[in-house]
């Protein structure tokens, strides 16, 4: 299937014959439009799983180039503790925390290190500690694609260590992750070396939005609501986009509502949709490491997911994260990393608000395992244990 790079912002239409992160008339980032509408109904071929049978919906020339780990076709299951807990009658959980590097991440890396590939890119540059950076460098290791990270996260953190296996080349950056970016960028004009910038481009998106192809299949009747961690808002993105093209497909009449969760420290999105601006405090943190994003390259197509499906976007502070992540691991058996807690944590407000009714559908895409992100805030963790 042909497609093009649309500018969201002017509109102006680009070829994808090159990699191409912003438009060369105003800067604004992409879109990816198709020459037809995407086929979701007959996703792929008989006995094909995982991501690949999207191939044909996908920003990728040729599916028999699909970089694959096994990504994709993760399980839905009920969460009955954590439902009786919140006085829902049907809480489900699909475990995107069970992708091949623990993380969601992978859907969307598949893709674009395909494209990485197809483009005959042998080497890339992004920002390396994170399960950002797991992912992409462990597809670019099955690519054949020289990755080079920038990091100023601890040496010993678990995912810095798992990036290094893949044989990536890791600076290390003296600063926090704006320094990181300059560095890149500095890199990058200096060597030639491509630099991806992931959270701004449209390819890792499309990856996204085979979570909600996913759902369409594994429920009868859709979930009335979704709740997933907001930082630069990819799977919100993806979600929103997958959902759209089933309305054109006719597979689905309309799409659940989307609801976005952040952290009380990293809340762009919920000032956004009620019109304010926002800005993060001096030395702002949060447990929820994942989303602590001051500022979502797409802050304006994540308003129009919330408002377009009817979601809204709550703040939740550490304290409930790391209730609802304790709980979790006590009543399901299910352990997390705190960024995916948030969503337990305001489908809670939610709930307290009304939006979300006692016999309601509703589904936690759970984007990150557990053991991959240690716990280093004692005092809050001390108080997050004196449960109910």
């Amino acid at each position: 299937m042909a497609f093009e790079m649309v500018c969201s912002r002017c509109a102006k239409r680009h070829d994808a014959l090159t990699y191409r992160l912003a438009c060369e008339a105003c800067g604004g980032l992409f879109e990816i439009e198709y020459d037809a509408a995407p086929a979701v109904r007959s996703p792929g071929s008989a006995g094909t799983r995982g991501m690949r049978r999207f191939a044909s919906t996908l920003p990728i020339r040729d599916p028999a180039n699909m970089v694959t780990l096994g990504e994709g076709d993760t399980p839905v299951i009920p969460l009955p503790g954590i439902g009786a807990r919140m006085g829902l009658d049907r809480l489900y959980g699909k475990l995107e925390c069970i992708n091949p590097t623990g993380a969601f991440k992978d859907r969307g890396n598949a893709v674009q290190v395909t494209v990485l590939k197809e483009l005959g890119i042998k080497a890339a540059i992004d920002i390396a500690g994170g399960n950002a950076g797991h992912s992409f460098a462990s597809y670019c290791a099955r690519a054949g694609i020289k990755f080079v990270g920038f990091a100023y996260e601890d040496p010993l953190h678990p995912k810095l260590q798992a990036i290094a296996h893949t044989g990536a080349e890791i600076h290390r950056v003296d600063g926090d992750r704006i320094a990181c970016f300059a560095a890149a960028k500095a890199f990058s004009e200096e060597t030639g070396t491509l630099n991806m910038v992931y959270a701004r481009n449209a390819y890792f998106i499309e990856g996204q939005k085979t979570i909600a192809y996913e759902i369409a299949e594994q429920f009868d009747v859709l979930p009335e609501h979704i709740v997933v961690p907001v930082g630069n808002g990819s799977v919100l993105l993806g979600l929103w986009r997958g959902f759209k093209e089933l309305v054109t497909d006719g597979r689905i009449e309309a799409m659940p509502r989307l609801h976005a969760a952040q952290a009380s420290a990293f809340q762009p999105l919920v000032a956004a949709l009620d019109g304010k601006a926002w800005t993060a405090a001096p030395g702002a943190d949060s447990v929820a490491v994942g989303i602590r994003n001051p500022a979502p390259p797409r802050l304006d197509r994540l308003v129009l997911a919330c408002r377009d499906s009817g979601g809204e976007a709550v703040a939740v502070d550490d304290a409930s994260t790391l209730r609802w992540h304790r709980r979790l691991a006590e009543l399901d058996g299910v352990l997390i990393e705190p960024t995916s807690a948030t969503a337990l944590a305001a489908a809670e407000l939610l709930i307290a608000r009304g939006v979300i009714k006692k016999d309601d559908l509703v589904l936690l895409p759970l984007t990150g395992f557990g053991i991959k992100e240690p716990i280093n805030f004692p005092e809050l963790m001390s108080s997050a244990l004196q449960l109910p």
